[in-house]
């Protein structure tokens, strides 16, 4: 994914020369080949075919102009071979019409080739702005907590499916919100993006977790067409004291890193968002809360969805994400950096499923830097 600087648009240029390199390379030794062995070897040999292959070779690395200059040097170097075997003429012809023929296919296999990577690039180009419309990115500061939010899609060429994450600095505290919609494809980013536009105005207007749930689950409702679709979500909640509470609706409970250790973050607990009209609860009750739970500094907050706690290895073994989270902290020096922590847990999860992924992922870490706010100290 693009770090948004630029930067990424020159990696195909750096990394094109040394390829190029071997293809002009491997064109010249071939040629110098050719005329050492037509020139050392009896003229029923045949060797001088080989100079077919020339622009074939140079397709893999240039364009159509290299490619038919290619295919001019190795018809001229057939002709200045024919005194070597000057009863040959109609094989010479020969050679000259194949290497022409090759030529032609080669150009139009590129040009082909060119404009579907031109294509591919704008529908790129798009799926990234379509990501950032729905998926922005969090800020890197939200209140006392340093942010980071990564996303890995299932699909190909994908920057965005069916998981989401949203973040808001409101008057109850900074709140976050990751989820993931049932399905993929087309209409879960539809479904992804009603619940977030339910968040980014619900976030700062109710009092509690519960009712919010209840503000993106009425909204969701109004939007769904299917009856079986529904979103699983967890919000958490962080005062600026630290006193810290969750709600989860059907959804993996969020995970505190603390002096090296991993623990569950309690929640209350509802419905998936979608499924609330299923029962006869009021949209917009609160549920079960849980007990009083406080971060302090130097605490991070992980968000994650299935897509990373149900990655597989060849076996079948679900990835250990609490095993993984305590073995980082042991390899790296506090305060943790959320971005570093992301970029090495998608990494991590890869390797252990040998960069087999079947499902999208979303991760979303709040860290609170030492130092900054007061903080309880409790736990």
């Amino acid at each position: 994914m693009a770090d948004g600087d630029g930067r990424d648009g020159e990696e195909p240029a750096a990394t094109g020369r040394g390829p190029k390199a071997a293809v002009l390379g491997t064109a010249l030794v071939l040629c110098v080949l050719v005329v050492v062995l037509q020139l050392s070897t009896p003229p029923s040999a045949h060797i001088a075919a080989v100079l077919v292959a020339v622009p074939a070779v140079i397709s893999f690395g240039f364009g159509p102009p290299v490619i038919i200059g290619s295919a001019v040097v190795a018809a001229g170097i057939r002709w200045l071979l024919l005194p070597a075997e000057p009863q040959r003429i109609g094989s010479v012809i020969g050679t000259t019409v194949v290497i022409c023929v090759i030529a032609a296919l080669s150009c139009f296999v590129v040009r082909r080739g060119e404009r579907e990577s031109a294509r591919l690039r704008k529908v790129v180009s798009v799926a990234e702005t379509v990501q950032r419309a729905v998926l922005r990115p969090p800020p890197e500061t939200l209140g006392h907590f340093r942010t980071a939010a990564s996303y890995l899609a299932a699909a190909q060429y994908a920057r965005i499916g069916g998981d989401l994450y949203a973040v808001a600095d409101s008057d109850f505290g900074v709140r976050a919100l990751i989820g993931d919609v049932r399905g993929k494809g087309l209409d879960a980013v539809s479904t992804a993006s009603a619940v977030l536009g339910s968040f980014h105005e619900a976030a700062y207007e109710e009092e509690t977790l519960g009712r919010l749930a209840g503000r993106l689950d009425a909204g969701l409702n109004r939007f769904l067409r299917d009856d079986e679709a529904f979103v699983t979500a967890l919000l958490i909640q962080i005062a600026p004291d630290g006193r810290t509470e969750a709600y989860s609706c059907g959804h993996p409970p969020a995970l505190v890193l603390r002096d090296g250790a991993v623990r569950e973050l309690p929640a209350g607990t509802g419905l998936p968002l979608g499924l609330r009209a299923l029962t006869s609860a009021p949209a917009d009750a609160d549920g079960p809360r849980p007990t009083g739970t406080f971060l302090r500094p130097g605490d991070t907050v992980l968000l994650y969805t299935d897509g990373i706690a149900e990655t597989r290895n060849e076996t079948g073994a679900f990835y250990p994400l609490a095993d993984r989270l305590t073995a980082y902290q042991r390899a790296h020096s506090p305060p943790v950096a959320p971005q570093h922590l992301l970029t090495w847990l998608l990494d991590d999860a890869q390797d252990y499923s040998c960069a087999d992924t079947y499902d999208d992922a979303a991760l979303l870490a709040l860290a609170w830097p030492p130092g900054r706010g007061d903080g309880p100290g409790g736990g």
